[in-house]
């Protein structure tokens, strides 16, 4: 790690940046979270940040004279490297690319590396205010698969909510596997569940899911997730939370919202919403429980946010 303690920094991006197709390997991601976990999120630009070849080794689990070997080349794949940022516009496709670092140096016998982030990245990293998420590097280095650590970052993202729901294309994109596992029981297999073990084992979280299909076409994943310290449910169906006794019928509102929906709302209009809502049902179901109050208040929210889009 880049200096004594690292492990418990705190790795902070924007949403976008978490949903973007970023095609690093696994020690570009690390050393990408190295220096992330370097920035202070109120910074206003950006300066040049070390990363000690030493402290890269532990946190990659390679050979030290490897790395040494290899840090010139490292420099020069990471200023090759874009992400890719897709969203809607007035209902219109946006792509937006953009170069991750700005300059990259390596002198020889000095043992680390000096990069400096593209200022185009400067809404992504810093003075972030609202819809970013945040995790402890600790977490997020240990994990040895590219596939797992952008799994983790999704669900950290959604963390809050306790369910991720996305379709299979949309985590191929993210992955940058679009020509591989064509089955989705090979991608399941590959890497869903070779993530979900070992998030489980190295993370403070773990995950469970569902897969959504159409006819017999897998079509959308529905990932709940879990503190590490929770047991493991027998069962994590949406259904199942919707008719407990007591739901969070905000919490399973947005877990069917796609993350750049719950990022265009804002806090007053969901409550008012919500409240909207809660009245719609209490003129329907004035006197059942508070269970089915709730259930009923879900789906007038959902009637009540589908009839506005």
């Amino acid at each position: 790690m880049e200096e004594a303690g690292t492990k418990g920094q705190m790795i902070v991006k924007a949403n976008r940046l978490v949903q973007a197709k970023v095609p690093l390997s696994r020690i570009e991601h690390r050393i990408v979270a190295l220096l992330i976990s370097q920035l202070d999120k109120e910074d206003e630009e950006f300066g040049f940040q070390k990363i000690h070849i030493k402290n890269l080794k532990d946190a990659a689990d390679l050979a030290a004279k490897n790395l040494y070997e290899r840090a010139e080349e490292i420099c020069g794949r990471l200023l090759e490297k874009k992400l890719e940022i897709k969203t809607k516009e007035d209902g219109k496709r946006v792509y937006d690319g953009i170069s991750l670092m700005n300059r990259c140096k390596y002198k020889e016998g000095q043992g680390y590396i000096e990069a400096k982030f593209n200022e185009e990245m400067e809404p992504y990293l810093l003075q972030l205010k609202r819809r970013f998420t945040m995790y402890k590097a600790g977490h997020f280095l240990p994990l040895r698969s590219t596939h797992s650590m952008r799994i983790f970052e999704l669900l950290k993202m959604r963390e809050g909510i306790s369910i991720l729901r996305i379709t299979i294309d949309e985590l191929r994109d993210i992955l940058g596997l679009q020509d591989s596992y064509e089955y989705f029981s090979h991608l399941d297999h590959h890497v869903i569940k070779k993530a979900q073990e070992e998030i489980r084992e190295k993370t403070d979280i773990y995950f469970t899911y569902d897969v959504e299909r159409e006819a017999r076409t897998a079509k959308r994943i529905k990932f709940f997730i879990h503190q590490a310290d929770e047991e493991r449910p027998e069962k994590t169906k949406m259904e199942d939370r919707t008719e407990a006794p007591n739901i969070d019928v905000m919490d399973v509102f947005l877990s069917d919202l796609t993350q750049e929906q719950i990022d265009a709302l804002n806090q007053e209009d969901l409550d008012e919403l919500h409240q909207r809502a809660a009245r719609q049902a209490e003129k329907e179901v004035p006197n059942r429980s508070k269970s089915v109050k709730q259930s009923v208040t879900l789906q007038r929210m959902k009637t009540l946010w589908e009839s506005a889009q």
